[in-house]
């Protein structure tokens, strides 16, 4: 896995994400969230997001998430979202948001996703080969 920091992903804000005054609407902060995710999967752990989804028939839903917000991020602003693993579970993991521009605190969030069966919906256990990969990312940070 690369780096010595957590994973970050970075993105700009756009006109699609704000409001007329052109602050993000907030929901639009939990798709940020979303897409950071499945970049860390894909770019820090080295995991196909859409084939755990479309192989092996694994959805990852959220299942709570809350964010605290400081400071309203603006049209035009890189909005830098470190990621942290906090807890794996046996059958979901969570996630800390942190979120700056320009190294300035706007936000900081957590999300709880839950491994599902996508056919009938109930968890099933984190599969051991991604189990590993997440212990080790969480040691590392």
């Amino acid at each position: 896995m690369p780096g010595n920091e957590p994973y970050i992903h970075s993105s700009r804000i756009r006109f699609t994400h704000t409001d007329p005054a052109g602050y993000v609407f907030f929901p639009r902060y939990f798709e940020k969230f979303q897409a950071a995710v499945e970049d860390w999967f894909n770019i820090e752990l080295g995991v196909d997001y859409a084939g755990i989804v479309l192989n092996r028939g694994v959805g990852l839903p959220t299942a709570h998430t809350e964010c605290n917000f400081m400071k309203p991020c603006r049209l035009g602003e890189i909005l830098e979202l470190s990621l942290r693993l906090t807890k794996v579970g046996s059958t979901s993991l969570t996630v800390e948001f942190f979120g700056s521009v320009a190294k300035e605190q706007r936000l900081h969030g957590r999300s709880v996703l839950v491994f599902i069966n996508l056919k009938d919906g109930t968890p099933v256990p984190i599969p051991q080969d991604l189990r590993q990969k997440l212990e080790i990312y969480q040691a590392q940070y």
